[in-house]
Formats: structure tokens, C-alpha cells, sequence
């Protein structure tokens, strides 16, 4: 008999195990409470303007044509993908400017106006960091995490040690090129996991070898596009996508997930339950407390959180020529004190940010002449108590102002639509 299998949340995880278990032959249902697949990918849209929410920047394309293999698809017939040749501007606080791109005869050339050195400092790191993805991204990137205790295993000892585990990825870099520049430019990925450099662990370093690697891409009509591009191979394949059914709980007996209830009270029975949903909110009220192990309140009550972030979308009735991805690395980047390292304050004075302009790619986010604008600000979680809603309003302005910065210039005067989100 086929084995079934429930999969709750369809974001990226929940996606891509139902197209592979499709794809292995499984009977596969998958639960989705919103009216759309993707989770936070699954985009917004304000009039005639359509928003990526959650991903914007495509790295390894290989990882996707693996997947769709996996079911026997060809991922081109589902969804294209653009490489960009510049594929990240920065704007450092100095007022000096890097474009990150996989011409490395272009990128050496900018870096020589920074300092004579580090054109040969670039090709040392990228040479050692292809030697570290040979032997580190197999046994660390690709497979699940294992306890500290799995990583020291004999055979894979000096993979390890290649990693240098005792540095922070600050430290990597600034061993690697000594100029603070360069150091946040590729360290500020680790912002991606609600990181500081000065606490990151070096492994992240491949993060932007990654890039320079395989490139940066851009899926046509945005990551919400992608999403329902995976969501087609699954039916394609024979599974099942629920929309707009909510899951109540994980139906657990003996010890073991038997199924899933439905906010209906339905119940469906099913071999395996995969739940593709924010760990500490799903264990916290999907899995009933028998089957929470150590994973109780009191156990998240002590855990410390990454940073939430500041959204804001907006419609504009002019295009700008600007690059597909920026971002804006102010001086407070390099403060160590505590609110600019753990984010556990509002910088309302020189915050980071980073802001994508697809239309410059990709025009099908916007009517002819327009263009859409994705602005995101690393800001605290909910734990530090800012006071959004009387923050909100000044604070979107704020930074509407800022983006000048990075060449949007007179941007309220062509702002059509706006939508904001914190973290409420």
C-alpha cells in the first residue's frame, strides 16, 4: 500500500518536501491556511502591483533543478531563472561604492581603488573558500544539523578544522582583507539568519563565495511566481494541495504523529507528518504536550531570538536605474555596543538596510512605466517593546527619505501605493 503523507505549511520546506515525495511516489496531501502556497514567498499584491515578501535573492539555481529532477521534471519548463551580472551594490559609510559581481576582472578592479593588496587578497580567499566548499558543503550546508558532537567526527576532522571554527566571521574576513569595507560587505549575509558578524560563525563565509560562484539569480515573475511554479509540479506529480484549511493540531497517539486534525475537526489519517511551519510556533500549538519532549514554554521562554525586520512595499509611476539589489551599509554596522549588535533598539538615526528594485530585471511586477520598490530594516523583535503603533507612520517616512541614499531620488512624490509590516 502507498504510504500517504500529511505535510502542514506550504512555504518553501513544505513545498519542496511534497514535490519529492510526490516525486518517490507517496501519496502526498499538503495544508495550507492561507489562499495561496508560498508562506512567506507567497507575495502581495496592492492594485496593479505584485511584491515578493519574503526571498528575494536566488542563490545555487542547481538546488532547484535537483529538486524538480527529483520528480522527473525539468525545471525549465516550470519557471526561468536570470542570472544578474551586478548582482549586489553597496554604498559603505564613507560614501564609497562596491558592485559585487562574478566578473572577477571587474570586481578586482574596483577593489584596487580601495587598496593596492587586495586584488591578490580577493584571489587567495576565493581559492581557499573553494577548497573549504569542497570539503564543508556536503557534510555541513547540505544535510540536516546534527548535535555538536556530530560534527566531530574523525573522517571529517580537518573539514573542520579548514572552517576554523574558533573565529567569528568577522574575524574571518578581517584576516582575509584588513578593511572594514570588504569585511561587512561579505559578512552582512549573516543578517540573513537574524545574525551579527562579530557572532557568526566563520562557516557563513561560503555565503558569498556561493554568489561569486554559481551567481545570483532572479526567478521571472518573482519568488511568489517560483512557489506556485513548485506547486504545479506537485499536482503535476499527483499530490494534493489544500488551501484555506487550517490545521488545528498533529493528531498524536502512542507516541508517534497519526495524522492531522483540521480547524474543522476533521480528522486525517496519514503514515508520516511533516509540519513546514516556525519551529517554536508550531511546537508550541500543533504538537500537543505529550508529544513536546523538552520543547515546553518554559524551554522557548529562555531561548533568545534574532531580530525582526521593518517591511515596506512600494508601488511607484516611475522606474529607476538603479541596480536589481542594494544595500546601504551605515557606520553603525561597525558598532560593537549592545543595541546595534543584538538590534534590541530602534536605530532611528543611521539604520542598515537593503532594498531590491526587480523591475529593473523583471517588469512583470508593475504596470508599463512603473515600478516596485522592497525595502527591509533589521529592527527589534517583539520583545523590546517598541511602540509601533505611534513608531509606525514617522519611521516609514524616515526611511522613505533615506533611500535617496542609494538613488532613489524624490520617491514620495511617485508613490502610488505603500504597505508596510513589522513584526505585529
Amino acid at each position: 500500500m502507498t504510504q500517504h503523507v500529511a505535510i502542514v505549511g506550504a512555504g518553501p520546506g513544505g513545498l519542496a518536501t511534497a514535490l519529492r515525495l510526490a516525486g518517490q511516489g507517496y501519496r502526498v496531501d499538503l495544508f495550507e491556511s492561507a489562499d495561496r502556497v508560498g508562506g512567506r514567498m507567497g507575495g502581495l499584491q496592492s492594485g496593479p502591483y505584485h511584491f515578493d515578501t519574503g526571498p528575494t535573492i536566488l542563490q545555487m539555481p542547481q538546488l532547484y533543478d535537483q529538486l524538480f529532477a527529483s520528480a522527473g521534471l525539468n525545471r525549465a519548463d516550470y519557471i526561468a531563472f536570470t542570472r544578474l551580472d551586478l548582482y549586489t551594490r553597496l554604498r559603505f559609510w564613507d560614501q564609497s561604492q562596491l558592485d559585487l559581481t562574478a566578473d572577477l576582472a571587474v570586481l578586482k578592479g574596483q577593489l584596487a581603488k580601495f587598496r593596492s593588496d587586495l586584488p591578490a587578497a580577493m584571489d587567495r580567499w576565493i581559492a581557499d573558500q573553494a577548497e573549504r566548499y569542497a570539503v564543508g558543503y556536503g557534510p555541513y550546508l547540505s544535510e540536516p544539523a546534527r548535535p555538536l558532537r556530530g560534527y566531530l567526527r574523525l573522517d571529517e576532522l580537518p573539514a573542520v578544522l579548514s572552517f576554523r571554527p574558533w573565529e567569528s566571521l568577522y574575524q574571518h574576513f578581517w584576516n582575509a582583507f584588513g578593511d572594514d569595507r570588504l569585511v561587512y560587505a561579505l559578512s552582512y549575509p549573516a543578517k540573513y539568519l537574524g545574525m551579527h558578524p562579530t557572532l557568526s560563525a566563520s562557516v557563513f563565509s561560503l555565503i558569498p563565495y556561493l554568489e561569486m560562484a554559481f551567481g545570483v539569480w532572479h526567478p521571472q515573475g518573482g519568488f511568489r511566481t517560483l512557489a506556485q511554479a513548485i506547486a504545479q509540479a506537485i499536482q503535476d506529480t499527483g499530490g494534493q494541495i489544500h488551501l484555506n484549511t487550517p490545521v488545528r493540531q498533529v493528531w498524536h497517539r502512542n507516541g508517534q504523529a497519526r495524522g492531522i486534525e483540521l480547524a474543522t475537526g476533521e480528522r486525517v489519517a496519514a503514515d508520516a507528518v511533516v509540519v513546514n511551519a516556525d519551529f517554536a510556533q508550531a511546537v508550541q500549538t500543533l504538537i500537543p504536550p505529550e508529544g513536546r519532549g523538552k520543547y515546553s514554554r518554559e524551554y522557548f521562554a529562555q531561548q533568545q531570538f534574532s531580530c525582526s525586520t521593518f517591511m515596506l512595499y512600494l508601488g511607484l509611476d516611475k522606474r529607476y536605474d538603479r541596480p536589481h539589489h542594494q544595500i546601504y551599509l551605515s557606520d553603525h554596522v561597525r558598532r560593537r555596543d549592545r543595541p546595534f549588535v543584538d538590534d534590541s533598539a530602534l536605530d532611528q538615526v543611521d539604520p542598515p538596510f537593503y532594498v531590491c528594485n526587480p523591475t529593473v530585471t523583471d517588469s512583470s511586477s508593475a504596470p508599463e512605466g512603473h515600478s516596485t520598490l522592497y525595502l527591509l530594516v533589521p529592527i527589534p523583535h517583539t520583545g523590546y517593546g517598541v511602540d509601533w503603533p505611534n513608531t509606525l507612520k514617522p519611521y516609514r517616512d524616515f526611511m522613505v527619505n533615506r533611500l535617496s541614499l542609494l538613488g532613489f531620488e524624490d520617491l514620495e512624490a511617485h508613490i502610488v501605493t505603500a504597505v508596510s509590516y513589522t513584526h505585529l
